[in-house]
Order: C-alpha cells, then structure tokens, then sequence
C-alpha cells in the first residue's frame, strides 16, 4: 500500500542572491589559497612552482568568470509532481531537479528544464533559513522530480 505524498513548497532566492555569490567567491578564494600554499610547500622545484601555480591562477580566473556569466536562479516553487523555477526573471518548467552536494553549511541545487537546460546554485542556511534549508534538503532528498530516461529506438529488420 503506497501513500501519496503531496509536495508542496517555495523557495525565494532572489533576496540573498548577492550574498550567495560573495560567499561562493570567499570559498573559491579560500580554496585558491589553500592550494597555492600547498603547491608552494610541497614542490621544491621553483620553476615546477611557478608553472603549477599560473595553471592555479588561470583556473580560478576561469572558475570566477563562469561565477559571474552564470544565470541567476531566483526562486523554486514545487506543487506535487510539477516545479518551476524563476530563472533570470523568466519562469522555466522544471523537467528534473536534485541534489548534487549537501552538507550543514552548504547545498549545490540542480536545475534541468524542459528544454533541457541544467542550472546550478548553491544555497547557504545562515542566508535562506535554517528552517527553510532543512525543508529545501528534506524535499530534494525526498522526492526528487527526475527526468525519465532516454530510450533508443531500435529498428528491427
């Protein structure tokens, strides 16, 4: 006997967007550092150093450019087997959404709409509510809305 369980729920982004995007560049910023001196103690070649550390550097001016070129994800809103999300100002149908990282400081959601398009963002509890973050995680970890497999048609002859 299964029990139908009626999702419903709503999630604003748009009030903490600017602040979600600072603390993904602390943490990238953290992360470039941490790296950096790593390079910097265990190699003992200075020429090794210096070119391990440009690739370093190039990859995080990369990392930090598609930070700031990516799509803003404004608000989810789920109702039972349908979602949609606000995205740049325009509301797209959700044909998949999930987790693809969670933990007690940080959750990465992502987004796949019906035309196929996959966003991610990340979400921090101290800026959207500890309340609405367990509620956000319980429902992804739930229910997740997943698009049905791709299937091949083979031709018999």
């Amino acid at each position: 006997m299964t029990a139908s369980v009626h999702l419903q729920a709503e999630f604003n982004f748009k009030e903490s967007l600017t602040a979600q995007r600072l603390k993904v560049q602390r943490l990238q910023n953290l992360f470039a550092g941490l790296m950096a001196l790593c390079i910097y103690c265990v190699v003992s070649d200075a020429i090794v150093t210096g070119l391990l550390e440009l690739t370093l550097l190039l990859v995080f001016l990369r990392a930090r450019q598609a930070l700031t070129r990516s799509a803003a994800v404004e608000s989810l809103v789920v109702q039972n087997k349908n979602a949609t999300a606000s995205i740049n100002g325009q509301q797209h149908s959700l044909s998949a959404y999930g987790l693809d990282y969670f933990s007690s400081y940080l959750a990465l959601v992502s987004l796949t709409t019906v035309a196929g398009q996959t966003y991610r963002c990340f979400v921090f509890p101290d800026l959207l509510g500890a309340v609405k973050y367990r509620q956000l995680l319980a429902l992804l970890k739930a229910a997740p809305l997943r698009a049905a497999p791709m299937v091949s048609a083979k031709r018999l002859t």
